[in-house]
C-alpha cells in the first residue's frame, strides 16, 4: 500500500490540517512516514496537547538541536491549561524540511463550521488539507458538526438535517479553506460509497481511508 504522504502528496515545506475528523492523529502518521525523508516538525496555531514521545521545544536553538539529533520535533508554548499552543518566534516553519501544523480545532467532531477568525492558517504554506470522519455521515449536525448552527448555516439546511455527502460537499466548496480532503474513519464497508459520492462533489482531489486500520486509497 502506497503511504499516505505520497497519497495526500505531502511536498517540502509547511501543510495545513483543518476540520475534524482526525487532524491530530493524521498529523503523527504524516509525521512518522516523513521522518524517513527529512527533518520533520509538527505545532499548531491553535491548540495541541503535548505529544508522546516526540521532544517538544520553545526556541529555536533547542529545535535544532533536537532536529539534528533525532529529525522529529514538536513547537509550542505550554499555556496554563497545559496544552501547546503556537511557537513564539520568527522562522518556525523554515527549521525543518517538513512542517505540518494543525491550524483548526474541532472539538473532536467529523465536521465543523468555521468562524471569521478560523481556520489560523500558516501564511507560508504548501497545501491545506480538509479533514473529514466518515462516521459523521448519518448523523445530525447537531450532533456531527463542531458550530452546529453556523454548520446549517452554511448548508442551508436545519440542524435536525443528518450530514450527507451533498451537505459536507457543500459546506466544504462554500467555505473553500482546502486544497484537497482526506475521509478518515472509513471504517465500515458502507462508508466507502458515501466518500465516494462526496469526492464526485468536490472539485479537488480527494483520499478516503481509516488512520485506525491503516489502510486508504485515491478516489479523485
Amino acid at each position: 500500500m502506497d503511504k499516505l504522504c505520497d497519497l495526500l502528496d505531502i511536498r517540502p515545506g509547511v501543510t495545513a490540517l483543518i476540520g475534524g475528523g482526525g487532524k491530530t492523529t493524521l498529523m503523527y502518521h504524516l509525521a512518522r512516514e516523513l521522518r524517513e525523508r527529512g527533518t520533520v516538525a509538527v505545532t499548531t496555531t491553535t491548540k495541541i496537547w503535548p505529544p508522546t514521545g516526540i521532544a517538544v521545544a520553545q526556541d529555536p536553538d533547542t529545535a535544532r538541536e533536537i532536529l539534528a539529533r533525532e529529525g522529529l520535533v514538536c513547537l509550542g508554548v505550554p499555556s496554563a491549561q497545559g496544552k501547546l499552543v503556537s511557537p513564539g518566534f520568527e522562522g518556525w516553519d523554515a527549521l525543518a524540511d517538513y512542517t505540518l501544523v494543525e491550524a483548526d480545532g474541532s472539538a473532536g467532531k467529523p465536521f465543523k463550521g468555521h468562524e471569521k477568525h478560523e481556520p489560523v492558517l500558516p501564511p507560508r504554506r504548501s497545501t491545506t488539507i480538509l479533514v473529514l470522519g466518515a462516521d459523521g455521515f448519518g448523523r445530525p449536525i447537531s450532533v456531527a458538526a463542531h458550530r452546529p448552527a453556523l454548520y446549517a448555516r452554511l448548508a442551508g439546511v436545519p440542524e435536525n438535517r443528518p450530514v450527507t455527502p451533498a451537505i459536507a460537499a457543500r459546506v466544504a466548496a462554500r467555505e473553500g479553506f482546502h486544497d484537497q480532503v482526506f475521509v478518515n474513519q472509513v471504517d465500515q464497508e458502507e462508508e466507502r460509497p458515501l466518500a465516494r459520492q462526496l469526492a464526485e462533489r468536490l472539485d479537488c482531489p480527494v483520499a478516503a481511508g481509516s488512520l485506525r486500520s491503516g489502510c486508504w486509497e485515491k478516489i479523485k
